[in-house]
């Protein structure tokens, strides 16, 4: 062991007459296992929340979409393959969306009215995996050619509903706020979709469909504006046969999203244009990362507090220990060394509340997983605490500590370099 290692256990270690350096430095110690310990358990909780709603966001949304300058336009019955057929794609599925309103007997709210294709779809998004109230398959025609529940029971016609209707899928939140379950009726109008009446008027257009299931995706947004129908009718609905309005896409790698959407932006070429997912949700996913950000650097306060507590415990050092640091100078210590014996006590003092810190905050992640801490679902959109350890996060924690403990020691380890043998020993 080294002269500098020697000093600066022999100063950490404990002395009666010196009880009150050694609280000191265990208060330093504590300071900052508190503060990695905080830094690491909150850290991992925003990683939770962050990666659940992306997960949300992409799990209800695709990938890519490809969107055309034209609005809506028919698809080539090789498109799909064709973008399929690119390395890091997974899947493609048409869409139809336009913003209507749904009615029911007790109730009404503005949708995103949206058609699916029920083969290609589940292969994008996470819809047949969210449904609560129906099973997979769920849009299907019957005799009629019209979509409904394919494990409900063929509706019972009364003198008020003599056929069957076209099902639909709403979100769990929509259907409490309009009072249905599935296989109840609801309405379905597009405030324009009747033409241009007598008056000069946009008329609108009314029809019915039949609740077939009932999708719970966690996200409120979704749940309560969300809803799917059939392709074609959708496409009815809106007036535009053997049109689409675009084509999700789900890639293997969502980090990668970028640049596989120029890859099928230039194959499908003009009129069409890509937008990915990072794009679409750039502004919530750059708050977040600033909340993080932020969040990080306030927690980091705690740690900067404790090294505070490492400069005046290091202080105490040199002023309680100043006849031996004179005595090593005036025996051929030099400043050099000296400069290192402290340094290395302030490290050891960050480095061994880092390591108990981290070892607490890891224990404190996994408890937390564990117990599953329940939250407010009329509040957060999730149901429990979630909580992500990631390696990079945790290895920034540990090297932030360090690196503040170590700034901690530079000003008190130059002032025990600078003592002066002489005056140290004048009065002994």
């Amino acid at each position: 062991m080294g002269f500098a290692w020697q000093v600066a256990l022999s100063h950490l270690r404990s002395r009666r007459s010196e009880v009150g350096i050694n609280v000191i430095t265990l208060v330093s110690i504590l300071g900052v296992t508190i503060g990695v310990t905080a830094l690491i358990m909150v850290l991992a909780v925003m990683e939770g929340f962050e990666i659940d709603l992306r997960d949300k966001i992409l799990g209800s949304n695709a990938h890519l979409v490809a969107l055309n300058y034209e609005g809506n336009f028919e698809l080539a019955s090789d498109t799909i393959a064709n973008i399929e057929g690119l390395d890091g794609i997974n899947a493609a599925a048409p869409f139809v969306y336009s913003e209507m309103m749904i009615r029911s007997s007790q109730g009404a709210a503005g949708i995103v009215f949206k058609g699916i294709d029920p083969v290609q779809t589940p292969k994008v998004t996470n819809i047949v995996e969210s449904l609560e109230l129906g099973e997979e398959g769920t849009l299907s025609t019957m005799e009629d050619k019209t979509a409904v529940l394919a494990d409900l029971p063929k509706p019972e016609a009364t003198d008020s509903d003599s056929s069957p209707k076209p099902g639909i899928l709403i979100g769990k939140e929509l259907a409490q706020e309009l009072y249905v379950s599935t296989g109840d009726v609801v309405h379905i109008i597009n405030p324009i979709g009747g033409g241009i009446g007598m008056m000069g008027m946009p008329t609108p257009d009314v029809r019915s469909f039949r609740v077939a299931g009932i999708f719970h995706t966690g996200m409120y947004e979704y749940d309560t504006k969300w809803t799917y129908v059939l392709m074609e009718e959708a496409q009815k609905m809106l007036k535009i046969d053997g049109k689409v309005n675009g084509i999700e896409i789900q890639v293997e790698d969502i980090d990668n999203a970028p640049e596989l959407a120029y890859n099928v932006q230039e194959m499908l070429g003009y009129p069409y244009f890509l937008r990915h997912w990072m794009e679409l949700n750039s502004k919530l996913f750059a708050a977040l990362k600033m909340e993080k950000i932020v969040m990080g650097l306030i927690l980091s306060l705690i740690v900067m507090v404790a090294s505070l507590n490492i400069v005046g415990t290091l202080i105490l050092v040199v002023l309680t220990r100043g006849r031996e640091i004179a005595i090593l100078r005036a025996m051929g210590a030099s400043s050099k060394q000296i400069l290192h014996v402290f340094m290395l006590e302030g490290m050891i003092i960050g480095m061994v509340g880092t390591v108990i810190g981290t070892c607490l905050g890891l224990i404190g992640c996994y408890f937390l997983d564990q117990y599953q801490f329940p939250l407010d679902t009329d509040v957060y959109y999730m149901d429990t605490l979630p909580v992500v350890v990631e390696t990079e996060t945790v290895l920034m924690v540990i090297v932030s500590a360090i690196t503040i403990s170590f700034l901690a020691t530079i000003y008190p380890a130059r002032v025990a370099s600078q003592t002066d043998p002489v005056e140290g020993l004048r009065y002994e």
